[in-house]
C-alpha cells in the first residue's frame, strides 16, 4: 500500500538527514573526550544485568541519554591487555597476536595505528592519563621502542604529546598484599573510609582530577577549538578488583538488598574447556583463605558472594561519580557542545552467575561490555540499539564523526603491514537505523592452553594467557610460538532469534597463526530469546541447518 512504499523513503530521507549532519559536524574537527573503564559490565541504571539491582549510575544514565548506546557490544577477547589493543588498533586478536598480558602489539602483530595516534597525527594534541593501554611490557615498556631514559609504556612514543599519567598510589590499593597502616589491603574489597582516602587518596580520584586539571589547562592554552582541538583519554581503574571504593558508595546498595545470582551452576551441557577458574579473584588474601578450587560447582559461601556483589556494585557507582566530575568540567569550561564523549568498559565481568567470576570467558557476561558516543547535536536525545556490534567498530566511527577521516576496510589476507586499516564499521548509520544490522555477526575469542585428546577435565580449566594465582606475572601466551586451544565465538541473529554460538578448536596445529576446525574439543549454543543468562548449551539438540548456519557464520570471521 502506499504507506508501506513511504516507509522506506522517509528512512532513507532520515539517513541522509543525520548523514549530512555528522558531515557538517566533522567539516569542523570536533575534540573527543575518551574515556576507559576496567572491567565494567552492563552494570548501570540505564541497563544492567537480570536479578541484580537498579543501579545509582546517574551521570552515566544521563550520559547514555544523550548517545548512541550499543546495548550488544562485543568485545573480541574478555581480558584487559588484548581487548584494548583490539579496540585502539581497530583490529581482531589473530591480527595484533595480542592474547595475553604480556605482549606489545607492535613488536609481535604489526605497526599498527592506534585510535589516539590517529588523531594525533591529524592535529590534536593528545593526552592520556589511567589506564588506556594495559600498562608495562605489553604496551611497549622496555622494548625496542623504548630509548634508553625515556618513559615508556603506554604506546608513548606513539599515541600521546607529554607524559602520560598514572595515580601515584595504584600499587597501595590495588595489591594482593597486605600495606602498613591499611585495614582491608589485599583483600578483594575494601569500604574506604574518609579518614583513610585522606590520608592515602584513591587512584581514580587522583586521575579524575588530573583529568579537570587537564581540561582547564587545555582551555587555558586556548585549545578546544576547531584550529586547535584536542583527544584527552580518561581510563579509570574501577571496578576492577580489588573493588575498593569510598565507603560512601556502599550505601546505596544496603547488604539486606543484594541477591545471590539466579543460577550458581554451569550451563547445563557445558564442554569442560569454556570454564574458567578465576584464578584472578582467588589470588587476594580473604578469598585464597576459603581454599575454592574455582572448579565448576566449588562456589563461594553465601555471605562472600553477597559482599563482592555489592562491593562491585560500590565500586560501580563511584566510578559514575568520577565520570560526573570530569564531565561537568568539560561543560563548565564550555566544551559540551564541540566535544565527542566516546565511552566504554574494557570488557564485562561475571559476579557469580553460573559459580563464575571475573571475566576470562566467551559468556556473554564477559563479551558484552557498555559502549555508547555522545554526539553533539546528532545524539541529543539518546538512540539504543540491540544489533551485534564490535568494539573495533570505535575507531572509524569516532575517525569519521570528529575529524571526516574515513580509515580504510582491512583488505582480506595478511595485513601486518598495513599501518592504517580497520576490521570494524563505522557504527554512524545505526542512529538513523538502529534495528538494522551493520555486520552478519560480532566476534569474540578467548585462548585456552592446548586441550589433547586424552586431557583430563582437571587440566581444561587454565588459560593460556593468564597470571597464576600467586599473581606471578604474566608472560607471552602458547598462542604466539606453538599449538593452543581457541574458542571462537559469535553473537548473530537468525530467523529474528539471537544466539551466541562457540566452537573450541585447535590453534597453530595445521597452519601457523590459523584454526584447525576440524579438531573441535567443544561446541556452545545458547539461545538469547529463552535464555538470556545462557544457562543450557543446547548445541548437542539444536537444528542441524541452524548448526550449520552459525558453524559458517562462525568460519567466515575475517581472521581465521
Amino acid at each position: 500500500d502506499t504507506q508501506s512504499r513511504k516507509q522506506p523513503v522517509m528512512r532513507g530521507i532520515k539517513m541522509l538527514v543525520v548523514a549530512a549532519c555528522v558531515l557538517i559536524a566533522s567539516a569542523t574537527k570536533k575534540n573527543v573526550l575518551f574515556f576507559a573503564v576496567d572491567d565494567l559490565r552492563v552494570q548501570l541504571g540505564a541497563d544492567h544485568v537480570p536479578g541484580t539491582p537498579k543501579m545509582s549510575t546517574p551521570n552515566l544514565d544521563k550520559l547514555i541519554g544523550e548517545s548512541l548506546f550499543l546495548k550488544s557490544a562485543q568485545v573480541q577477547q574478555a581480558v584487559c591487555s588484548p581487548t584494548r589493543t583490539s579496540i585502539l588498533t581497530s583490529r581482531y586478536p589473530d591480527t595484533t597476536r595480542v592474547w595475553d598480558l604480556y605482549s606489545y602489539f607492535r613488536t609481535v602483530g604489526g605497526n599498527f595505528t592506534t585510535i589516539p595516534q590517529l588523531f594525533r597525527e591529524n592535529g590534536y594534541r593528545t593526552l592520556g592519563m589511567g589506564k588506556i593501554f594495559h600498562p608495562g611490557h605489553s604496551s611497549g615498556a622496555g622494548g625496542p621502542y623504548c630509548k634508553p631514559g625515556a618513559v615508556c609504556g603506554d604506546d608513548a612514543p606513539f599515541s600521546w604529546d607529554g607524559v602520560y599519567f598514572h595515580p601515584p598510589n595504584l600499587g597501595y590499593w590495588s595489591g594482593h598484599v597486605t600495606q602498613p597502616g591499611c585495614v582491608g589491603c589485599g583483600d578483594s574489597w575494601i569500604a574506604v573510609t574518609p579518614e583513610q582516602e585522606k590520608a592515602m587518596p584513591l587512584p581514580d580520584t587522583q586521575t579524575r582530577d588530573y583529568a579537570i586539571e587537564t581540561l582547564t589547562n587545555l582551555s587555558k592554552d586556548g585549545f578546544g577549538t576547531a584550529d586547535k582541538p584536542f583527544f584527552v583519554a580518561v581510563g579509570f581503574h574501577k571496578p576492577h578488583l580489588p573493588f575498593v571504593s569510598p565507603a560512601q558508595f556502599f550505601e546505596s546498595y544496603p547488604l539486606s538488598e543484594i541477591q545471590l545470582p539466579g543460577d550458581q551452576n554451569p550451563p547445563k551441557n557445558m564442554p569442560s574447556v569454556a570454564w574458567s577458574n578465576w584464578g584472578e579473584m582467588r589470588a587476594y588474601i580473604d578469598i585464597d583463605a576459603l581454599n575454592n578450587t574455582g572448579n565448576p560447582g566449588d562456589i563461594l559461601p553465601s555471605n562472600v558472594t553477597l559482599h563482592l556483589r555489592r562491593a562491585y556494585y560500590a565500586s560501580v557507582s563511584y566510578t559514575d561519580d568520577n565520570v560526573g566530575r570530569v564531565m561537568a568540567t568539560l561543560e563548565q569550561l564550555g566544551f559540551a557542545d564541540n566535544t565527542i564523549v566516546s565511552f566504554w568498559g574494557d570488557h564485562g565481568w561475571q559476579l557469580g552467575e553460573h559459580g563464575e567470576w571475573c571475566k576470562h570467558t566467551n559468556f556473554n557476561l564477559a563479551t558484552n561490555a557498555p559502549m555508547f558516543i555522545r554526539i553533539p547535536g546528532v545524539t541529543d536525545t539518546g538512540i539504543m540499539t540491540t544489533t551485534p556490534t564490535e568494539y573495533l567498530d570505535l575507531m572509524p566511527t569516532l575517525a569519521e564523526a570528529a575529524a571526516g577521516i574515513i580509515v580504510p576496510p582491512c583488505p582480506e589476507g595478511n595485513t601486518s603491514e598495513i599501518q592504517l586499516c580497520t576490521h570494524g564499521t563505522s557504527l554512524l548509520p545505526l542512529i538513523t537505523a538502529p534495528t538494522t544490522p551493520i555486520r552478519k555477526a560480532a566476534y569474540s575469542q578467548y585462548p585456552r592452553g592446548y586441550q589433547s585428546p586424552t586431557a583430563h577435565t582437571s587440566a581444561l580449566f587454565e588459560s593460556a594467557d593468564l597470571a597464576l594465582k600467586d599473581g606471578s606475572s604474566p608472560g607471552p601466551s602458547n598462542c604466539l610460538h606453538g599449538k593452543c586451544t581457541m574458542g571462537y565465538s559469535l553473537l548473530s541473529s537468525v530467523s529474528g532469534k539471537e544466539y551466541r554460538y562457540t566452537e573450541w578448536v585447535d590453534f597453530n596445529t595445521v597452519t601457523f597463526g590459523k584454526p584447525n576446525w576440524n579438531r573441535n574439543v567443544g561446541t556452545e549454543l545458547y539461545d538469547h530469546s529463552v535464555d538470556p543468562m545462557e544457562n543450557d548449551n543446547v548445541a548437542g539438540s539444536a537444528d542441524k541447518d541452524l548448526l550449520s548456519q552459525l558453524a559458517a557464520l562462525l568460519r567466515a570471521h575475517p581472521t581465521a
